[in-house]
């Protein structure tokens, strides 16, 4: 019997795992050193995008997600990363995406202790908003923050605004840093070109 919920908790982890790491794009994303990259992509993304107000201003952005970017394709997805001036130092990431009827792939491994194998299969399920954390107000939406396990500052900060998914990810970034951080998030699609 215990051999069994061990086996029950592996398969736990690594499905956990596994779907945390399924947003991981691949390297070599578009660089948007200006606002043109950022103005194509609101264009194309089936969802409105937004971005912290002053941040464009203060970091180098590059688009994480999609990639290889394609400004004639529809965009279900975006994840941006934050840099600091350098470069070099990455400080955040803003991943967002529909809030309803969004579809995500889940990778499911199972690993069967007693015979030592494992097989992996991909689910597709509608996107559920998670409701771990504790609640933070978000501008008059409900968020979620959840902390690093190993208490480095930063975590995750979740929330919905209208239709869109929004959440941030930090290791540099303290807890009210990135909730200030939200609190200043516009939606792109609605401004102005920003001068860089």
């Amino acid at each position: 019997m215990s051999k069994w919920i061990i086996s029950l908790i592996l398969i736990f982890i690594f499905s956990v795992e596994i779907n945390n790491n399924q947003f991981i794009a691949p390297s070599k994303p578009t660089l948007a050193f200006s606002n043109i990259e950022l103005d194509k992509l609101k264009l194309v993304a089936d969802f409105k995008i937004f971005v912290p107000y002053s941040s464009i201003h203060r970091y180098k952005i590059e688009i994480k997600e999609p990639y290889p970017f394609n400004p004639a394709q529809s965009v279900s997805e975006v994840r941006l990363h934050f840099f600091d001036k350098s470069g070099k130092t990455y400080l955040y990431g803003i991943e967002e995406h529909k809030a309803v009827n969004y579809k995500i792939n889940r990778v499911i491994t199972t690993i069967d202790v007693r015979t030592q194998k494992s097989s992996t299969r991909t689910v597709v399920e509608d996107f559920k908003f998670s409701e771990r954390g504790e609640k933070i107000n978000i501008n008059g939406f409900e968020g979620r923050f959840e902390p690093w396990v190993n208490h480095v500052p930063g975590g995750y900060l979740r929330w919905v605004n209208n239709d869109t998914f929004i959440e941030i990810d930090s290791g540099e970034l303290t807890k009210e840093e990135m909730i200030s951080l939200a609190r200043s998030m516009k939606c792109f699609n609605q401004r102005e070109t920003i001068a860089q």
